[in-house]
């Protein structure tokens, strides 16, 4: 009986056999999915529609293409965090929160 795999484990031993374009949502649905479906910034809990994928550190300002860089964020979230550093765009749109800082932090590491 052959073992299961984590979700992402999965998601990745896939990857072989699509072709690119199914690889790269089927890549997205995971990090959508490793956050329960909730905006990494905001918290709140959204359809799998209502969520983007965004650039911790954006790619305008040299940031990857790697999972590590990469958060589910709501669209709202999102498009007001726009090409800003993280940190100082959350800490200027929230109240202090050192728990999803932190998580964030987690995250990108």
């Amino acid at each position: 009986m052959t073992p299961l795999l984590p979700s992402s484990e999965h998601y990745l031993q896939n990857l072989y056999a699509m072709q690119s374009q199914d690889a790269k949502r089927l890549w997205r649905k995971a990090i959508k999915e490793k956050n329960n479906y909730e905006c990494i910034y905001c918290g709140h809990k959204h359809p799998e529609q209502h969520l983007t994928i965004d650039h911790v550190h954006p790619r305008s300002l040299g940031g990857n293409n790697f999972s590590s860089n990469c958060v589910p964020a709501c669209i709202e979230c999102n498009q007001s965090k726009g090409s800003s550093y993280w940190l100082s765009w959350f800490r200027s749109t929230f109240p202090p929160n050192p728990l999803t800082e932190q998580r964030i932090v987690q995250w990108i590491q």
